[in-house]
């Protein structure tokens, strides 16, 4: 039996096929490119936008932080005086002024005022002797108060209230008057100025036991 030969129409029809199939797929391909492409773009934009909210975060909690790292106290005295640092070129004069002072403490508790108030009479007729005063020296509360910080040198503190009980000297100058009873006066000193002109200038004070 003689075999037919291959038909020129089934040929084409094959080709026409094979042609359809690739087609497809270019078309399936290029519509996944374009909606994976689109996709990437969406996600790199989100990321963007993401990361700009956490940075506006982060800027707005930095902001806030410093904000809340201002200083709180407005009632102490000490605080709110700036002391100008001492220049380099006045170091050597600054060791002088302080070595100058470190001998005036006296090591010696200052003896307490005695006030004499008027004796009450008890019904026993027993005398009651009246309060011992807290104040000593010189120094009253009053007087402390009117040390101004920023302005007021060691030489008119002494002059005004004598020799310190004791003196420590570093890079600064503290001072203290002590009295026998415990009451206390602290003021601290910093040189300020030029090799010139250099004072040791109160910047800082403190005191316990004054009324």
């Amino acid at each position: 039996m003689q075999r037919k030969p291959f038909k020129q129409s089934h040929r084409l029809r094959y080709l026409l096929v094979g042609l359809l199939i690739v087609a497809v797929i270019i078309v399936a391909t290029v519509i996944l490119g374009q909606h994976g492409g689109k996709k990437t773009s969406e996600t790199s934009q989100s990321t963007s936008q993401s990361s700009q909210s956490q940075n506006k975060s982060n800027s707005t909690s930095s902001t806030s932080a410093t904000s809340s790292n201002a200083p709180v106290s407005s009632t102490d005295e000490a605080s709110s005086v700036v002391v100008p640092s001492v220049p380099s070129a006045a170091s050597s004069a600054a060791s002088e002024a302080i070595h100058a002072v470190v001998n005036d403490g006296t090591q010696t508790p200052i003896a307490d005022n005695q006030t004499s108030a008027p004796q009450v009479a008890a019904s026993s007729s027993v005398a009651i002797p009246a309060p011992k005063a807290v104040t000593f020296g010189n120094w009253t509360l009053a007087n402390f108060n009117t040390v101004k910080l920023g302005s007021a040198t060691y030489d008119q503190v002494k002059a005004s209230y004598g020799n310190p009980t004791n003196l420590v000297a570093s890079d600064t100058v503290t001072a203290n008057w002590i009295s026998t009873s415990g009451a206390k006066v602290t003021i601290v000193f910093t040189p300020t100025g030029d090799n010139k002109n250099l004072q040791l200038v109160a910047n800082y004070k403190v005191q316990s036991g004054l009324q």
